[in-house]
């Protein structure tokens, strides 16, 4: 030990100072290093998130303790490389991302001054689909919706008057909505579109039940349609009353199967 600290004593302030430096450069390239290796290479899961989708996504990542990384303010997130596919399967199933649908955000995204009156009418359109299915997905058991609109335009020269009509697509998470929820939805997108009745819009669930007919027949066939429908909506209601009792009971007998007469 006197021999080396002799030795050091020979080398001199000047190339002491140097060795350590070398050394404190050596020892944080290989921690550099070691960092490096051991973070995975982050790319792209999702971008053009609404920031309320964003926060579920990322919900579900800490929840997973998944890493994660937050650009362009929250509406991309970049993960793990390798756990891409699995993670977006995963999000998927879970329903946390809906879509991307844009509102009326569409047309700050677009040179309005560059576009024809036919793209900015359809932007138009589509921003307005988007507005109306974010408002829907607010409601309760509506997981997602999907709007499509057609908004009939002018003619010169010609007399018809065509009317607007709207089809809407609902996926609800537990149960059908109640009568009530359906004719809001449909009071709801009437009312945002001009010249569009309630009775002119089809609303049609996950499972391809139909929720509401929207058609342009006289008043006697609408409350026919409506007593079809409420007859559907009875019969739909007794059915999953009926599967319930008998799940339970075949439950207890040790069978998973429903019977096929049902």
């Amino acid at each position: 030990m006197n021999g080396l600290a002799e030795f050091f004593k020979t080398l001199g302030p000047a190339r002491l100072a140097a060795i350590a430096t070398v050394a404190a450069i050596t020892i944080g390239f290989f921690i550099f290093l070691s960092i490096r290796l051991s973070t995975p290479n982050m790319s792209l899961l999702y971008s053009g998130l609404d920031l309320s989708d964003s926060a579920k996504i990322v919900q579900s990542l800490e929840a997973q303790a998944i890493p994660y990384e937050l650009v362009g303010g929250g509406s991309t997130i970049l993960v793990p490389e390798n756990q891409v596919s699995r993670i977006r399967i995963s999000v998927a199933e879970q329903g946390l991302a809906n879509g991307g649908s844009l509102g009326y955000e569409l047309f700050d995204r677009s040179d309005s001054l560059g576009a024809t009156s036919f793209v900015q009418n359809i932007n138009r359109v589509r921003a307005l689909e988007g507005e109306l299915s974010r408002t829907i997905q607010s409601i309760d058991k509506v997981t997602s919706a999907r709007i499509h609109l057609v908004l009939p335009q002018r003619r010169l020269f010609s007399n018809e008057n065509r009317q607007a009509t709207a089809s809407i697509f609902i996926k609800s998470n537990s149960g059908r909505l109640s009568r009530n929820q359906i004719m809001a939805i449909q009071n709801l997108v009437a009312a945002a579109v001009p010249d569009l009745q309630p009775e002119r819009i089809s609303i049609v669930d996950q499972k391809g039940s139909l929720l509401a007919r929207g058609s342009s027949e006289d008043t006697a066939s609408m409350m026919s349609l409506s007593l079809e429908e409420k007859k559907i909506s009875i019969e739909n209601r007794l059915r999953g009353q009926i599967e319930t009792l008998l799940e339970k009971t075949v439950a207890r007998s040790g069978q998973r199967s429903v019977p096929n007469w049902i």
